[in-house]
């Protein structure tokens, strides 16, 4: 209990943001303000609105920003078109919230997309309940709000022009800081083992950045297939020392810690180092292969565009490979989105049944709640809306005790929105108090009643739809992730087989296509596995050690990914005899259906691969986990 109550007070520093708070603040005041002097306060305030677009914008390339805050545009203007034409049906209108709050939050999960999910289409759908109905308007309120998301669009595009560095040049120097990292402790098994676990998540957040700032063929820019090239070069690199490390090649000449430190610091100081390499370097023919990665990454920063001639062929975004994968049982995220459905159509028929004015803010707040990583999470963001909303309410209450006027109410609703973008990341709780007065002066602006009547009958609301949402999770969300957890590592494990003979059997199969596609659908496939991981660990009614036993088997799955993946872009890669398939496919499928029917695990030593040897040994430390980890 104590950890909780310290949860909910925690500031992560590192997650506020005040660039983006001071811009939502702008955008919210600018057409509010200017409708109010002009008369048309319903205009500003659904630009404002619209505005809101802007908070759905996180990290990312420059085209993934512009895709969220152009999709979430059209998506809030579609929202309050949808509320315009059914606010005088309740059993339409509720409908229809369910779907409009069910969508978003399906893509959003999906997609791994970080922010508030369906919370603003939720507000911008119910808005209508606080304005005159008039569905003959509808169109005309959802072209008002989609002017005010264009207007957070130019918002963003400004940002992206003024930014000194893209968020493909950030990961691929978050890249070689982690190569510089990792050549220095190579000499340190532990340390290397250490390091190895975190430069996976590094290698993956790249990768992910340069899938959603892929362009079609042929219109990639220089800068952009140079910034491609060192990636691929920097997995080269990392794939190489993984190698060495399962051949136990130490130690590590010093010659190479000396060069991988030179073109490291050349990557991230934008290639201001003074020239190639030019010292002399005699090493065993073992690390001639690191060598040359590292040579070629020397070459590709100081060329010139002339020479940036090698465009690498990416993998398509697999935006829509991830939302079809997803529709299925199978995955995590759509059985979260039937729970999901479930709750949220219980608040939703509560909140019309008892016709409870500004009924919505019960289903707002079950979703605040259902939007947590984990159950666990999601508790702690319930006590968090529940306190959150309180304060908040009170301290509105006191504000309109005064009688502020529309200016003040206006500034006022401007500053809470920006404190809101500031904090939320670092603290839910401390953010929830201002989100909680940001949409109460919303909608008090948009009935035009500046009144304690706004404000105290909300705590009532949000207390309903927190205790809807909290139940809803302890039954329906008590042990859903850690019993699939062992069948997604299970097709992992197969998926990862099944590329693994279409790589390097003798048969030689040349179709490039076909195994591309295959790694789009087991990287579909490991997403939902760690999904999967993470809920199971925030599960309430879990044996947390036997659920964290796992790990290391995921971790290695994930590694021998990461070595299929640089095969599948080998031309020269070598295939190996019926006899050696057979032996892998094996073992590949005896920890298949370890995981599937928990049956005991015999180890099965492997021979040697004449390439990629840290498959064998990735697999040899999968079964050696399942031994020690047997029925747990």
């Amino acid at each position: 209990m104590i950890n909780y109550f310290k949860s909910l007070i925690k500031f992560d520093k590192v997650k506020i943001d005040p660039l983006k708070g001071t811009r939502q603040a702008i955008l919210m005041f600018i057409p509010l303000i200017i409708g109010y002097l002009t008369g048309q306060l319903q205009i500003g305030l659904l630009m404002a609105t619209g505005t809101l677009a802007h908070v759905y914008v996180f990290g990312g390339s420059a085209r993934s920003k512009l895709r969220i805050v152009l999709y979430t545009t059209i998506g809030l203007s579609v929202a309050m078109v949808l509320g315009s034409l059914t606010v005088a049906q309740p059993l339409m209108f509720g409908m229809l919230l369910l779907i409009v709050t069910v969508v978003p939050y399906f893509i959003f999960s999906a997609l791994n997309i970080p922010g508030p999910s369906s919370t603003f289409f939720i507000v911008a759908f119910s808005l209508p309940v606080n304005l005159p109905v008039a569905p003959e308007e509808a169109l005309t309120r959802g072209l008002t709000m989609f002017a005010g998301g264009i207007l957070a669009t130019l918002v963003v595009i400004v940002n992206i022009l003024i930014s000194k560095e893209t968020a493909e040049f950030i990961a691929v120097k978050n890249e070689y800081a982690m190569i510089k990292q990792l050549v220095k402790q190579f000499n340190d098994e532990q340390a290397f083992a250490t390091t190895s676990i975190k430069a996976v998540n590094v290698f993956k957040n790249a990768d992910n950045q340069f899938i959603a700032a892929s362009l079609p063929k042929g219109k990639k820019s220089i800068r952009f297939q140079k910034l491609l090239i060192l990636h691929n070069l920097a997995q080269g690199i990392h794939a190489e020392l993984l190698e060495l490390n399962a051949g136990n090649r130490r130690p590590i000449p010093t010659e190479i810690v000396e060069m991988a430190t030179y073109i490291s610091d050349m990557v991230m100081n934008k290639g201001k180092n003074n020239g190639l390499w030019r010292k002399e370097v005699n090493v065993s023919h073992v690390y001639q292969n690191l060598i040359d990665y590292i040579f070629r990454v020397d070459e590709i920063i100081l060329a010139n565009d002339e020479k940036i001639v090698h465009e690498i062929d990416i993998r398509i975004p697999i935006y829509g490979q991830h939302m079809y994968q997803n529709l299925t049982l199978d995955s995590i995220i759509f059985k979260n989105t039937l729970r999901y459905i479930v709750i949220m159509g219980i608040a939703i028929f509560v909140a019309l049944m008892f016709h409870f004015d500004k009924g919505y803010w019960i289903p707002l707040s079950a979703h605040t709640v259902l939007v947590g990583r984990h159950t666990m999470h999601s508790l702690e963001r319930a006590g968090a809306r529940g306190i959150g909303t309180v304060l908040g309410v009170v301290g509105l209450s006191l504000i309109l005790m005064s009688n502020p006027s529309i200016p003040v109410a206006i500034a006022l609703l401007a500053l809470t929105a920006g404190i809101t973008e500031i904090f939320v990341g670092a603290n839910y709780s401390f953010a929830v108090i201002f989100i909680t007065i940001q949409v109460l002066l919303l909608n008090g602006l948009a009935s035009q009643h500046l009144t304690l009547s706004v404000a105290l009958p909300r705590v009532t609301d949000v207390m309903i739809g927190v205790i809807i949402g909290a139940i809803g999770l302890v039954i329906l969300g008590r042990k859903t992730a850690s019993s699939m957890l062992p069948s997604s590592i299970g097709e992992v494990v197969r998926a990862e087989a099944k590329i693994f003979h279409y790589l390097f059997s003798a048969n030689s199969y040349d179709k490039k296509e076909e195994g591309k596609k295959e790694m789009l659908l087991l990287s579909v496939k490991l997403n939902n596995m760690s999904r999967v991981y993470d809920s199971a660990n925030g599960e309430i009614f879990n044996h947390k050690i036997s659920i964290q036993n796992y790990y290391p088997t995921i971790y290695a799955l994930e590694e021998i990914s990461f070595m299929l993946t640089r095969a599948l872009n080998n031309n020269k890669r070598i295939h190996i005899d019926d006899a050696q398939m057979g032996e892998y496919l094996v073992v590949f499928e005896n920890i298949a259906k370890h995981f599937d029917q928990n049956n005991y695990l015999f180890v099965k030593e492997l021979s040697t691969l004449p390439q990629y040897v840290y498959i064998k040994e990735a697999l040899m430390n999968i079964q050696h986990n399942c031994t020690h980890t047997n029925n747990a």
